[in-house]
């Protein structure tokens, strides 16, 4: 969350410009009655900052409740929440202000924090972009002086590289993260569009509002002794509506007639037996296909599946009860980019069974989310889109006030339903039928590829899933780009597509040179396979967890030009090299052994001479990428992954033996954790997707980094 806390920051925004964009004025005049803060800061003064507000009468519809202290299991709350309701009796659930440790995120408006101990973590943001405009103008004027005095006034706090670039230090840096940890765990609790918070640093402080693609901070303002701007703010919030506020209220409560015959449905997939009805929701989709947007919805329990980010897509899954047809099915909600020539997932399904695709689901309503329920029904309807990305720029004629010069993806809430839904690849019950599974996915991609032109670009193990009938099913077409096989692919962004621990080697040592291909895809597929054995089949009392790690999570520590990097782990375990005994051991002893060899040493010819660091001396890396380019197994293996044909025929010609083996399932028993702690198994860090949107490849390249891949599992995996 703080690997790049500049890239999603934007400001600082006037008070007055905040106010007018994002908080509409309050029906009623606010009111004149005096506030007085006895103390200069927040930080053990809590109680006294809520009781001067409470005492003013300023906030009459809601509850400030001081959540500041430490209770075990929970270390990250706010300093001050506050919920709807009156003080002293809330209307929300867990915000009794006697008994503290009953509070509920899930409640919570607003949040405030205080950070009297720390500098202003957004004060090194304004004067790092007033670095870069002078840094811009010295070089527009050709002049060579340097900002020394600037420089050792920031000296606590900031430090140059080599290359000139600004570096943050660590008290910043934590201070970023812990405000982007507060606004994620508050999105990941609720339906959220956006949210509001207020940061407090010492006598002054600042308002935020919160989006997928970023978040808008105002210049600063003292509270304590000039109080006017926090009291305007809060009086406005006081009468904001759902909508306003930044609530999703395309999800409602579940009538207790229709959640009687949705439990009765939903307890029959497996997870979900203990569900009960405090857990489900209401979700209204709108299918844009229909002229009118038909509506429809869908009765849901938390989300069996979230990537818990707070920038980005933020995907979610959910097995849902379809009220108009009475099944059940899966809802896939996240965030698309919102750029004109991003083809939409649902799009993609639909061409993909145009040409008759063989193992993918079946399509059911997608679109756009409106902005509210009331919106849905109107043809040009308003949908739920980011607003933080509008403000990098300032208009021109304005005063210059942003503080990034970054690019900021735009995005738009979207949900499609699949009305075909499978069991995790990991719950696998033969490694036969693992293989059938991953056979099946390559069918399934090869005839996209051939007959629809459609490349999946996202090939990992949560992208496959297993029917109710044992056969393979490939999902998650969102990533995936129309292709030319007559057209030479070139890379057309300084970024990766795709889930980091099954990437192809060539995409993670180097992916700005090198476009994602088709032999990109069919590598990960080996890779899916490698990684479901030795995640799922462990030796008993044995720890491969940090073996697995080498191999699939390997990636630099410090990137040089702010893009990681891997694949070593990877070039290791084919070469047999430094990788554990036991590693290999288990995949000797597997029943599909024969297919995990023979794709390990195609691979190992594929990448023969390959270069691991990017650290190597040029001249010498040159001569040995023009010996591999020589050598004719790599160009042997190259050919044979032009297409999906000999993976295929590898797969088919073992299975033909019939071999099967008792008790060679999974012994991973994957638990959905419903509410906020749902399982976040295999991360991934998607780049965006390719678009004519005017962004120079530097522009692309920033904040790209590989997330942990550790399921919520792990430890009970590999502890017998």
């Amino acid at each position: 969350m703080i690997f790049n806390p500049r890239e999603h920051f934007v400001g600082p925004m006037p008070v007055s410009k905040f106010l007018t964009e994002f908080i509409p004025e309050a029906p009623e005049k606010r009111t004149t009655n005096e506030i007085v803060f006895t103390h200069p800061s927040v930080s053990q003064n809590e109680d006294e900052f809520i009781r001067a507000i409470e005492a003013s009468g300023l906030c009459p519809k809601l509850n400030f409740v001081d959540t500041s202290f430490r209770r075990e299991g929970c270390r990250l709350k706010p300093d001050i929440s506050v919920f709807s309701g009156t003080p002293g009796g809330s209307d929300e659930p867990g915000t009794d202000t006697e008994n503290v440790k009953s509070v509920d995120r899930r409640a919570v408006q607003l949040w405030i924090v205080d950070k009297s101990n720390e500098n202003d973590v957004f004060r090194f943001l304004e004067e790092e972009a007033k670095f870069r405009r002078e840094k811009a103008e010295d070089s527009e004027e050709g002049s060579e002086e340097d900002s020394e005095e600037e420089d050792s006034e920031e000296e606590e706090d900031y430090g140059e590289d080599s290359k000139g670039h600004r570096r943050w230090k660590e008290s910043p840096r934590r201070t970023c993260g812990q405000l982007i940890a507060h606004a994620s765990a508050l999105h990941h609790s609720q339906f959220r569009v956006f949210s509001f918070s207020v940061a407090l640093f010492g006598e002054t402080g600042r308002l935020l509002r919160w989006d997928r693609s970023g978040a808008i901070f105002t210049e600063s303002f003292n509270w304590a002794s000039q109080p006017d701007t926090l009291l305007e703010f809060l009086w406005r919030f006081n009468f904001l509506s759902d909508v306003d506020r930044g609530h999703d209220t395309t999800v409602t409560s579940v009538p207790d007639e229709e959640a009687e015959v949705a439990l009765s449905k939903l307890k029959t997939y497996r997870g979900l037996e203990k569900i009960k009805k405090a857990d489900l929701h209401k979700i209204l989709v709108r299918d844009d296909r229909a002229a009118d947007g038909e509506l429809r919805h869908y009765i849901a329990p938390c989300a069996v599946w979230c990537s818990g980010a707070l920038i980005g897509r933020s995907t979610s899954g959910y097995i849902a009860y379809d009220i108009t047809s009475t099944e059940l099915v899966y809802i896939k909600d996240y965030w698309r980019n919102d750029f004109p020539r991003i083809q939409k997932e649902a799009d993609v399904y639909r061409v993909l069974h145009d040409a008759q695709v063989p193992n993918i689901p079946s399509l059911g309503p997608a679109g756009d989310v409106p902005l509210s329920p009331e919106h849905a029904n109107s043809v040009s309807f308003a949908a739920q889109r980011t607003r933080t990305q509008d403000y990098v720029e300032t208009p021109e004629g304005e005063d210059e006030w942003h503080s990034s010069q970054q690019h900021l993806e735009p995005h738009v809430h979207y949900r499609l339903v699949l009305e075909t839904i499978g069991r995790p690849l990991d719950t696998f019950k033969s490694t036969r039928q693992l293989c059938e599974a991953i056979r099946d996915a390559i069918v399934a991609h090869s005839v996209a590829y051939e007959k629809a032109g459609i490349l999946h670009r996202d090939v990992s193990a949560g992208n496959i899933l297993i029917s109710e009938t044992g056969s393979g099913i490939l999902i998650d077409w969102h990533l995936s780009k129309k292709v030319s096989k007559c057209i030479e692919a070139k890379p057309r962004q300084y970024s990766r597509t795709g889930t980091w621990q099954f990437m192809s080697i060539s995409r993670l040592l180097e992916p700005r040179f090198t476009p994602h291909d088709l032999a990109d895809d069919l590598e990960s597929f080996f890779w899916v396979l490698l990684y479901q054995i030795v995640r799922c089949r462990k030796i008993p009392k044995i720890n491969l967890s940090e073996t697995i790690q080498k191999v699939f999570d390997d990636q630099t520590d410090k990137p040089y030009d702010g893009l990681f990097r891997g694949g070593e782990g990877k070039l290791l375990f084919l070469k047999d090299l430094h990788i554990s005994h036991w590693f290999i051991e288990l995949l000797t002893t597997t029943p599909c052994k024969d297919i995990i060899e023979e794709f390990r040493s195609f691979f190992n010819d594929l990448y023969l001479h390959a270069v691991g660091s990017y650290k190597f001396p040029k001249i010498l890396k040159s001569k040995i990428e023009a010996k591999r380019e020589q050598d004719p197994r790599v160009k042997d293996a190259r050919e044979k992954l032009r297409s999906s044909e000999w993976m295929l025929w590898v797969f088919n010609h073992h299975l033909a033996a019939k071999w099967d083996v008792k008790d060679d399932g999974s012994f991973c028993k994957t638990e959905f954790r419903l509410g906020s702690s749902a399982a976040r198994t295999g991360r991934k860090r998607k780049a965006t997707t390719d678009s004519d949107d005017g962004r120079t490849t530097d522009e692309r390249r920033r904040g790209r980094m590989p997330p942990s891949s550790t399921p919520s599992w792990t430890e009970d995996m590999f502890s017998i």
